[in-house]
């Protein structure tokens, strides 16, 4: 089957990345209609402004709030794009109106969405995202420069959908490639999604993480942690060298040895710099009750569990944030140094 121009994309869960992605195809022309929550529905419908850098622009989007009040059309095609504990949800609702063919693709992070889609839906897509979307307001999203994408079948493989999907997404503006290793690099998304449990405890922002020593080492830490790990599992985190990929996870962690280029000094900072809020640190501010690392610093848990390694670094971060959700807590609870002492006092 191929994805004409005609398509329409049925988002569920257009939150931050979500509702960018539909902004975004709809402004390039594609058919799009959101499922989303009520606040974020009306605002989609009524507008939503897109700040990229110098250009601030404003997108009408279709949205409902209910699956249910969704009128199938015969060319849907679905981007799942809510956190990964509400998969389960959005797969089943998805079932009520959709038989098996419905075409899903997993556009979220950690690496067991595809496998519940697939379980529900005979043509599941791997979707990797990135994209560093900030929306503390149902109606105004800032998007930093920079946003990569690539599709392909799950478990692997490729199609024409993949290939057409890719396309529409390079219309919207995205760098947009189908490729048969998406899992891997899903993989290696996780790896780099660990400290997003991180900076939600420092409170910090990934430029001033980026740009301070003492969390670049313990960002640095986290990801060893997690790629030991998965090295002993046998789990690769890349695409094979010959492959393109947007993520090149051994070399980004390996960047963080060095010292930062241009370290963060509160007292010189533009008061306009760029903050780019991890979505964990944006669901913590805006008072949510549930977050994803489970499915993200979790799996290194368990994983370290089956093969009797170590994971204090990442057991850390998840009892922490875990706490942070559940006794309503800001971000900023330790200072990265704090942070790092705090953990290794808990090394056996």
């Amino acid at each position: 089957m191929t994805v004409e121009k005609t398509t329409r994309y049925v988002i569920y869960g257009a939150g931050a990345i979500g509702a960018t992605i539909a902004a975004l195809l709809r402004r390039a022309g594609s058919r799009v209609i959101c499922v989303a929550r009520p606040a974020y529905a009306e605002a989609l419908i009524n507008g939503i402004e897109i700040r990229e850098e110098e250009i601030v622009s404003r997108v009408s989007v279709d949205a409902v709030t209910t699956v249910a009040e969704l009128r199938v059309e015969s060319g849907d095609l679905a981007l799942i794009t809510t956190k990964s504990q509400a998969t389960e949800t959005a797969v089943e609702e998805l079932l009520e109106r959709y038989d098996e063919s419905l075409p899903v693709v997993c556009l979220q992070n950690g690496i067991r969405n595809e496998e519940i889609a697939a379980t529900k839906f005979k043509r599941v897509y791997a979707g990797l995202v990135f994209l560093s979307a900030v929306q503390l307001e149902p109606s105004v999203i800032t998007l930093p420069p920079g946003r990569s994408v690539a599709i392909g079948l799950f478990p692997n493989g490729l199609d024409e959908t993949a290939n057409q999907i890719c396309a529409e997404m390079q219309d919207a503006g995205f760098d947009a490639m189908p490729s048969a290793h998406v899992m891997s690099m899903k993989w290696g998304k996780l790896v780099a999604n660990l400290n997003n449990a991180t900076t939600t405890i420092t409170g910090y922002w990934l430029e001033r993480a980026m740009a301070d020593a003492d969390m670049r080492k313990l960002m640095l830490a986290v990801r060893e942690e997690g790629l030991r790990v998965l090295d002993t599992a046998g789990i690769a985190v890349e695409p094979p060298p010959n492959e393109p990929s947007p993520i090149r996870i051994l070399e980004m962690t390996r960047k963080l040895m060095e010292p930062p280029k241009r370290p963060y000094d509160p007292k010189t900072a533009p008061p306009n710099e760029p903050r780019t809020f991890s979505s964990m640190w944006q669901d913590l501010q805006l008072g949510r009750k549930s977050n994803e690392t489970t499915f993200l610093n979790g799996e290194i848990i368990a994983l370290g569990e089956r093969y009797g390694l170590p994971t204090p670094y990442n057991s850390t971060l998840i009892e922490l944030v875990n706490r942070m959700f559940a006794e309503r807590l800001a971000p900023g609870l330790y200072s990265p140094g704090e942070l790092h002492d705090f953990i290794q006092s808990r090394v056996k």
